[in-house]
């Protein structure tokens, strides 16, 4: 397929008074058969100044666009890819592979093009961005997304877009992840929305326009209302287990837990039960015999699962559950007994997933790949579909969990020797239909979804609520993987660049989940300044709220006043609706839409100094303006504001 088998057939679309562009459909029209992909094709291309003379009426506007470089955003296929923008001038930093098993969280599955826009395809000079990318020009933005998978489009899903951009020609080429696909006349290819708009605010919009602007992209949404909320946003709330206790779990442990949820002044205490706030309880990694053996490890939890969920749903919570149900351990008694339901490749091996340290031999004959690798299952197998549907009805309607966290959902795009054919993203749709086919229960209690690890365009209708970033954890930062480039390392600095990146696909594409907060002093290596930046972006930029504190070691003292202090700010900025503006990958200007408040994140390692001046016009606000301390992390000196390393601060504007 090259771009002489494509036709294309551009729409003229209007999102507001304010906001317009287009449509562009794209079939496959050739007279020549089609052999399956094999590979990713590119099947479109665009200039970055031909769209911008198209749909910019602003003279003024189009000639800044036209002569300056641009900032440039281009999230990750999957939740732990890169999430964030790249000022002018610069370029992604690539993942440096000491750990080969690890590219699936940075790489788009498939083979790419051997050379985009005259460049070799593996060329640092190439800006990449999956999904949905923009080009940004102070506050003006020019943006491309991916809507063919928006429902109502299609019939049958459409495959993943990645877009390939060049500074230099300021040209794009956007290629498709089809590897395995037969293409026949008149099939549609994908649908790429462009429009230009001048805010935050009217991106945000139009993003929502394309992806819940019907009622039937729309309606995804509402099995998720259970979950809690107001004012027309979903914002659910709970405790899971794994950002203290990790895999060391039990039933005693988790009893505890459940016990004192509700005991102390603990947040999801003070913020939602005392409120009559639904509330989950998730018991995460740790539950099973192992990776992809989903029975509950008895020597762990000897009264099974069935009798955990009931004790759950006895305190009044939501009983939730980990999973990651397209990933396997070759050492488990279950992949013993299905080694003929592992994706393999060309050669019959087994393709590894990825890398874990605790998942897989180091050598051996029960480690097939490198070491510490898990696999992945072969969607395309009947009996691997029969299997999913199974283990989510136990799971579901046996032992009683509504909120299901499914895992390294990416595992199942992998590209392989597919035993019954097709392309990757066929076989994941047709199981992410069966895994979230259960809206309701048996006993007709509504049930949600959590996606994790997942690929964003080949998940949004079937996992409205999603992680839209790495794992945190409770230390800023993992050096040893950061010289690596490898973004989707847990990490706190990542994951709030993550959660800020993804802020405007927030209640449009995906009901945001940015992972949890902190607010206990042990076991953790964060400041209370650090702590405080977590909890307020999470707050302010995403919508559901987890915490992984032991509530049954909650302290009064410390952490009591420290769970207090974030309970006033959260009352302070309830409703606030806030846009963002990066002046580079890890400081960012903020402001609310009603203009009474505006602020600045800082996730640097020195302090960030701008002047007033430029500071109070990024926010939009007038030069007189006074600003009053909130959150106050900050000093003035000569008309120099200077904002602390890894800290937010806010102002009252007045």
């Amino acid at each position: 397929m090259d771009l002489k088998e494509i036709r294309a057939v551009p729409e003229e679309i209007r999102y507001s008074a304010d906001y317009n562009g287009r449509n562009f459909s794209y079939y496959y029209d050739s007279a020549d058969s089609q052999e399956p992909d094999c590979g990713n094709r590119i099947f479109a291309e665009f200039s970055i100044d031909g769209l911008l003379e198209s749909l910019v009426d602003d003279r003024e506007s189009l000639s800044v666009c036209l002569s300056g470089d641009f900032s440039f955003y281009g999230s990750g296929w999957q939740s732990w890819g890169f999430g964030g923008e790249l000022p002018p001038g610069e370029f992604e930093r690539k993942y440096i592979p000491l750990i080969p098993q690890w590219k699936h969280y940075a790489s788009f599955p498939g083979k790419a093009p051997a050379r985009i826009l005259g460049r070799p395809s593996s060329s640092g000079k190439l800006l990449s961005g999956k999904f949905i990318c923009y080009f940004r020009w102070g506050t003006d933005y020019l943006v491309l997304a991916s809507s063919g998978n928006v429902r109502g489009v299609s019939e049958n899903p459409l495959p993943p877009v990645q877009f390939y951009a060049d500074r230099k020609s300021r040209r794009v080429q956007c290629t498709v992840c089809a590897d395995g696909k037969a293409w026949k006349n008149g099939d549609l290819i994908s649908r790429i929305s462009v429009f230009f708009c001048r805010s935050y605010f009217g991106l945000r919009d139009c993003i929502r326009m394309i992806y819940a602007g019907t009622p039937e992209s729309a309606e995804r949404f509402s099995p998720l209302e259970f979950l809690g909320g107001e004012g027309g946003r979903i914002s659910p709330c709970g405790w899971e287990s794994w950002y203290n206790h990790y895999e060391n779990i039990n039933q005693a442990m988790i009893s505890a837990d459940l016990d004192s949820l509700s005991q102390n002044g603990n947040i999801i205490r003070r913020y939602a039960l005392d409120d009559g706030k639904p509330v989950i309880f998730q018991v995460d990694d740790g539950w099973e015999v192992g990776l992809g053996d989903w029975r509950a490890d008895t020597s762990k939890f000897p009264d099974g699962m069935k009798t955990l969920a009931e004790s759950i749903a006895a305190k009044g919570y939501i009983p939730g559950l980990w999973l990651a149900p397209f990933i396997i351990d070759y050492r488990t008694e279950f992949c013993r007994n299905h080694r003929d339901w592992l994706l393999r490749d060309g050669k019959g091996k087994p393709v590894a997933a990825g890398f874990n340290m605790s998942w897989g031999d180091r050598s051996g004959e029960l480690q097939p790949g490198k070491p510490h690798s898990y696999f992945c299952l072969d969607l395309s197998i009947p009996e691997v579909a029969d299997y999913l549907d199974s283990l989510m009805d136990t799971v579901i309607n046996e032992w009683g969990f509504r909120y299901l966290k499914l895992d390294f959902l990416f595992a199942g795009m992998i590209c392989g020797d597919f035993r019954n054919g097709g392309a990757a993203f066929e076989w994941y749709s047709r199981a992410v239909r069966i895994l979230t086919s259960r809206k309701r229960n048996s006993a007709g209690e509504p049930v949600a979804y959590l996606g994790c690890g997942l690929p964003f365009e080949t998940s949004f209708n079937e996992f409205p609520l999603s992680r839209i970033g790495s794992d945190t954890t409770e230390k800023w930062d993992w050096p040893a993987l950061r010289m690596l480039n490898h973004y989707g390392r847990p990490s706190a600095l990542v994951n709030l660049q993550d959660t800020l990146g993804h802020s405007f696909w927030n209640q449009s594409v995906f009901v945001n989940d940015p992972d949890v907060i902190f607010m206990r002093s042990d076991n953790i290596l964060m400041s209370e300044r650090e702590k405080e930046l977590i909890a307020m972006v999470n707050f302010l930029f995403a919508s559901q709220l987890m915490y992984s504190d032991d509530p049954s070691a909650f302290d009064a003292g410390t952490e009591g006043r420290f769970t207090e202090h974030i309970l006033s700010l959260y009352r302070k900025f309830k409703g606030a609706d806030f846009a963002l503006l990066n002046t580079d990958s890890e400081r960012y200007v903020i402001f609310s839409r009603d203009k009474k408040y505006c602020g600045f994140i800082n996730l640097g390692e020195k302090p960030y100094g701008i002047k007033k001046s430029d500071f109070l016009s990024l926010c939009g606000c007038d030069a007189g303006t006074r600003l009053k301390e909130v959150i106050l992390h900050a000093a003035e000196d000569g008309g120099v504001l200077r904002f602390e390393p890894r800290s937010l601060s806010v102002f009252d504007c007045e």
